[in-house]
C-alpha cells in the first residue's frame, strides 16, 4: 500500500476514535514495507504518581462508613484493599474485596459458635481457615449470622466476581460486552467498514473492555464487601 494512502486511511480511522487496535505481525510487516510509527514512550514514575495522586484524592472521598473496631487482621485487609482503591490497582482491590469478606464469614462463625471472643479456642482455628468460601457461607448461615437472602447474595457473588477475578477467567468477566461501530480496516484493500466486535470473539476486546469493567466495579465491590463485614460483625455482638 501506497504510504499516502496508508496514511490517508489512518487518518480516517482515527476520526473520533481514541484507541487504536492491530494485530502485532501486521505492524511488523508495515514496518518492514517502510512504514514509520512514533512510539510513545510509558509515564515516568514521577508523571505515573502525579496522575495516582489526583485520583486517589478523589476516590477518598468515596469510601463508606466502615464498622467500629474491625479485628487486627480484618482492620489489614480494610487498609489494603483501600490503599489499592487509592491507587488504582483494581484487579487487586476487587480480589482483595473478596478475601475481606471471606475472612470475615470465617472469623465471625468462628467467634459465634465459640460463644464469643472469650471463649475462643485459638488451636480451632485451623478449621476456619481451612474452609472454601462455599463452606464459609453454608457455615455462616447455619450459624444464624445470615439469612437465605444474604447467603445467595454471597453465593451469586462468589460465582460472578471473586471466582473469575480470582482465576482471571476473563471470558467470563467480560460475557456479554460488545464493542460497538468498531471501523475495521482491510490493509489489503483499504477498505474501511463499521462494525460490532463481541468481546467472547476477540482477545483484544476482551482485555480493553475488562479494564473498563474493573473501573465500574471495583467500588460497588468494596461497598458490598463493607455492608458484609459491618453485618457480621454486629450478629457476633447480639
Amino acid at each position: 500500500m501506497d504510504i499516502k494512502v496508508f496514511e490517508k486511511l489512518m487518518a480516517e480511522l482515527a476520526k473520533g476514535s481514541d484507541i487504536g487496535i492491530a494485530n502485532p505481525k501486521v505492524i511488523e510487516e508495515l514496518k518492514r514495507q517502510g512504514y514509520h510509527f512514533k512510539v510513545t514512550p510509558p509515564p515516568s514514575v514521577d508523571q505515573l504518581f502525579e496522575s495516582r495522586r489526583q485520583n486517589a484524592y478523589a476516590k477518598a472521598k468515596a469510601f463508606p462508613p466502615l464498622p467500629p473496631e474491625p479485628e487486627p487482621a480484618m482492620k489489614a485487609l480494610y487498609m489494603e484493599t483501600m490503599e489499592c482503591i487509592l491507587f488504582g490497582l483494581n484487579v487487586a482491590a476487587i480480589t482483595m474485596s473478596a478475601i475481606l469478606i471471606e475472612y470475615a464469614l470465617k472469623h465471625t462463625t468462628f467467634i459465634k459458635e465459640s460463644g464469643g471472643y472469650q471463649k475462643a479456642d485459638q488451636s480451632k482455628w485451623d478449621e476456619y481457615e481451612d474452609m472454601d468460601m462455599y463452606s464459609a457461607i453454608n457455615r455462616a448461615k447455619a450459624a444464624g449470622l445470615i439469612d437465605k437472602k444474604l447467603a445467595r447474595k454471597l453465593h451469586s457473588f462468589r460465582d460472578s466476581m471473586r471466582n473469575p477475578y480470582s482465576h482471571f477467567k476473563i471470558k467470563k468477566i467480560t460475557k456479554g460486552v460488545v464493542a460497538r461501530k468498531v471501523k475495521k480496516a482491510n490493509l489489503t484493500t483499504g477498505k474501511v467498514e463499521v462494525v460490532d466486535i463481541p468481546a467472547k470473539d476477540d482477545p483484544t476486546i476482551q482485555a480493553l473492555a475488562k479494564t473498563k469493567m474493573d473501573e465500574d466495579y471495583v467500588f460497588p465491590v468494596f461497598y458490598f464487601a463493607n455492608d458484609v463485614v459491618t453485618h457480621l460483625l454486629l450478629k457476633i455482638k447480639e
